[in-house]
Formats: structure tokens, C-alpha cells, sequence
């Protein structure tokens, strides 16, 4: 049987460059911020799923999202390759993950969603969120795929960054980030 355990921190880092705040109604905070840590490999492997959907409501910035489509290719032959997120938490807080599949990668159009406005996500649906300075938004889950598991796709040659540390920062430090986001007037200026 998989294991599908949440994360349990009340906030973390994602690899994806952007922060997690467990809220109550099966909600989350995201934060993202220029100057957060991101997986070495991001630019090369931002396009991912998930296994539940979501609707996500923007309260700062622009929300830039880009939904994606995939095609499972004979091996050596895929411009990316598909890694599965099935292994259990390690001791870094992410999933233990394997590269499963080649495949090719078409991206869509890009959306984009400013404050006050919401977007939806179907569950296991590719998609990234090139974020460019602060963006904050209040995520929803919906049903989730317990079966399922989630999976990104990274660009053939590049080595994917198996054992990003979401532990990295501090809670301390991760809350300095999440206020100085909410900050009417973003500096871009951490004082943690």
C-alpha cells in the first residue's frame, strides 16, 4: 500500500519555490517569493500534478499558471522524463521518487490571474506556475486520488534534484517570508 501521508508541518517549503500554510478547511496558503530556495533542477522540471483538485483564489500578485500536456513515448525518445512521487516521506520531507516513463511535453496557454480572481485544477492535470516576485493565494483541495499519486517531468539530460531539503529554513524563517509577502508595500527585503 502507498503511502499518502500529508505533510504535518503547519508551514514548509516546497521545491517548486514557494511556501505551504496549513489552514483549516482542507485549505493552504501559498506563498511564493523571488528569494526562496527552489529544487536546482527547476527550471527544467517545473510542470507537475496532483492527485486532488483544487481551485486556487489570488490575493497578491499575478498568478501565472500553465496548464500542460503529455505523451508517454518509447524510452530514449521523450524531451522529458516523467518521475513518479509513489516513495514515502524521507527525512528531508519530500517524497522518495523514480523516474518511470519518457515523454514529450506540449504546454498550453498561459493564464493569468490577478487578486480577487480564481482558477480551477482537475486532479492529475500537468501544469506549472512560473511565478515571477511575490504571489500569495489561498488554495482549496478537493477530491483526491487516493490511489493515485502525483508525478513532474524533467528535462532529458538534466539530473533531477531527488533530495531537495524542505527542512532547509526554519519555521522562523519561513514566517518572515510569509509576512514580508503580505506586506503592503514588498520591498523584496527579508529581515530573517
Amino acid at each position: 500500500m502507498k503511502d499518502f501521508t500529508p505533510t504535518k508541518e503547519t508551514i514548509s517549503l516546497h521545491g517548486l519555490g514557494f511556501i505551504q500554510v496549513v489552514l483549516g478547511g482542507n485549505q493552504r496558503l501559498h506563498v511564493w517569493h523571488p528569494d526562496l530556495p527552489r529544487r536546482n533542477c527547476y527550471a527544467h522540471s517545473a510542470v507537475h500534478n496532483h492527485r486532488f483538485s483544487f481551485t486556487s483564489r489570488v490575493l497578491k500578485g499575478v498568478q501565472v499558471n500553465q496548464r500542460c500536456d503529455l505523451e508517454v513515448v518509447k524510452p530514449e525518445t521523450g524531451s522529458h522524463i516523467l518521475i513518479s512521487h509513489n516513495g514515502p516521506r524521507s527525512e528531508k520531507g519530500g517524497r522518495l521518487s523514480f523516474p518511470v516513463a519518457d515523454v514529450n511535453v506540449y504546454l498550453r496557454a498561459v493564464e493569468r490571474y490577478g487578486p480577487g480572481e480564481e482558477y480551477s485544477m482537475p486532479a492529475m492535470e500537468y501544469h506549472h506556475t512560473p511565478c515571477e516576485g511575490v504571489v500569495v493565494t489561498i488554495m482549496r483541495k478537493l477530491e483526491e486520488m487516493t490511489t493515485l499519486h502525483a508525478n513532474s517531468v524533467c528535462r532529458r539530460g538534466i539530473d533531477f534534484h531527488y533530495d531537495f531539503d524542505r527542512f532547509q529554513l526554519s519555521p522562523e524563517q519561513l514566517f518572515a517570508y510569509v509576512v514580508d509577502a503580505l506586506a503592503s508595500d514588498w520591498a523584496g527585503v527579508v529581515t530573517a
